[in-house]
């Protein structure tokens, strides 16, 4: 593939082509992302880039959001490949989508994969891979070509629990993510050892589970207010999710934290919100997630990195009298 070939492909000049591959000062962002993207999909490689060490490929199971959690370790992944001189690729994978022949057919080292579950259709194709590979907040034993990367959610929400118990609250509810994912089953399991360690009955009527949106968040406070479940306080598994809860639970008149005291996780923020929340390092996630490509791609034997989380107490929460 030539520079001349992606000009023809795209319908642009020679000249813009190379300007937009330059970087050059004169061409629009919107024509250099074109150029770039398509470039990097064909396995083009100029005269500058003859020391790039392989591509590798940022797989996702759904259509990833702008500026979402998942997008923020992709870049970090994306900046520390750069910097090692891979070529990166990112694709949203398809009905159809095989893992080896894609990976094969484009002539990539290893993948690094996001938003996958346990009901994703990529899922079964795990087992069989023949390429090294980094699942993010998922993890696969018994295959040393597959690493694992993402936070101690089991930990972090058991100390989300401690610290609600350490204000005064013994009601408790519970916002989860997917039940068909590893971390909605580890933020879950971390809810209830909280519970457990605290001497607190686990309830399974104050847990609802959705799928990080605000809209769960809105369906979750209608839940609990259409059942009249008593609570003081809710730990959240997105701040997203926090968000939604709390806007239809000031919808129905209660106030937040003088009637709940709400905990997300994340920290991306909740609009109109002083949101105590658990904290991620997504870029720190991330470039974990591309040393462990690597190492696997250089025979080092696959594992799961747990990157730390931390509790920040902001305003909607509160002590008890």
């Amino acid at each position: 593939m030539t520079i001349t070939d992606i000009a023809k492909e795209l319908n642009l000049s020679i000249s813009t082509v190379s300007k937009a591959l330059n970087g050059s000062s004169d061409i629009s962002g919107s024509t250099k992302k074109l150029v770039c993207e398509y470039a990097q999909s064909v396995g083009y490689q100029s005269r500058k880039a003859s020391s790039i060490v392989g591509r590798l490929a940022v797989l996702w199971g759904k259509e990833p959001q702008e500026s979402g959690p998942l997008s923020v370790i992709a870049d970090a992944f994306s900046r520390a490949a750069s910097n090692a001189r891979y070529i990166v690729v990112s694709k949203v994978i398809e009905e159809d989508f095989d893992l080896n022949d894609y990976l094969a057919g484009n002539r990539f080292g290893g993948a690094l994969l996001l938003g996958i579950n346990f009901r994703s259709r990529i899922y079964s194709q795990l087992k069989k891979t023949k390429y090294p590979l980094v699942l993010v907040d998922n993890y696969l034993a018994g295959n040393p070509l597959i690493s694992g990367v993402g936070s101690d959610n089991i930990h972090a929400v058991e100390e989300a629990v401690d610290y609600l118990v350490s204000l005064g609250h013994e009601h408790i509810a519970f916002l989860g993510g997917e039940r068909e994912s590893l971390v909605g089953a580890e933020r879950l399991a971390g809810y209830i050892l909280g519970l457990a360690k605290n001497s607190i009955e686990y309830r399974y009527d104050l847990t609802y589970f959705g799928d990080y949106s605000a809209q769960a968040g809105v369906d979750a406070a209608e839940y609990y207010l259409q059942y009249g479940k008593e609570f003081t306080a809710i730990i959240c598994a997105s701040d997203v999710m926090a968000g939604g809860f709390v806007a239809r639970m000031r919808e129905a008149g209660k106030r937040v934290p003088d009637d709940v005291s709400v905990i997300g996780y994340d920290d991306m923020g909740a609009p109109g919100l002083e949101l105590t929340t658990i904290r991620q390092d997504f870029e720190r996630t991330g470039e974990l997630g591309f040393t462990a490509l690597a190492g696997i791609i250089g025979g080092v034997p696959a594992q799961r990195a747990i990157v730390e989380t931390e509790l920040i107490p902001r305003r909607s929460t509160r002590r008890l009298n």
